[in-house]
């Protein structure tokens, strides 16, 4: 019977679509002085990319952010790990950060969810921000 129900939760957990999963938390951001660092995905950081910092999904993968506070959301591409501060679930680029309305405050309860390009269309171009010259 137990281990039933250990079966039934794991495989539920793993086969439910992404999509279909809510991370609710505390979003911070990047400032302006982190441009040009260097990623965990080796790639720079630039202050006006829609990018984020998650824990534990892979690199390159879409997530859409809400601000429930003021409706306002954001399709970030996680390009590097974090955020590692207490109840953090995202740091987001300062132009992430700008679009959901919360440069003011410096963090903000947000929601997360996998965006799916198939279901609800192509991301916005995360990369059209030429690359900062070193």
């Amino acid at each position: 019977m137990v281990l039933t129900a250990l079966f039934t939760i794991h495989f539920s957990l793993f086969t439910s679509p992404a999509g279909a999963q809510t991370q609710k938390g505390i979003a911070s951001y990047y400032g302006k002085r982190a441009t040009g660092r260097k990623t965990s995905s080796g790639e720079r950081l630039h202050h006006d990319s829609l990018t984020c910092a998650h824990r534990t999904h892979p690199f390159g993968t879409w997530l859409k952010v809400v601000n429930p506070h003021n409706g306002q959301q954001v399709v970030v591409k996680v390009n590097d790990r974090g955020p590692f501060g207490r109840g953090r679930i995202i740091d987001l680029s300062w132009s992430a950060a700008r679009q959901l309305g919360i440069l003011r405050r410096g963090i903000a309860n947000v929601e997360v969810t996998v965006y799916d390009p198939l279901t609800e269309g192509p991301p916005p171009p995360a990369d059209s921000i030429p690359p900062v010259q070193y």
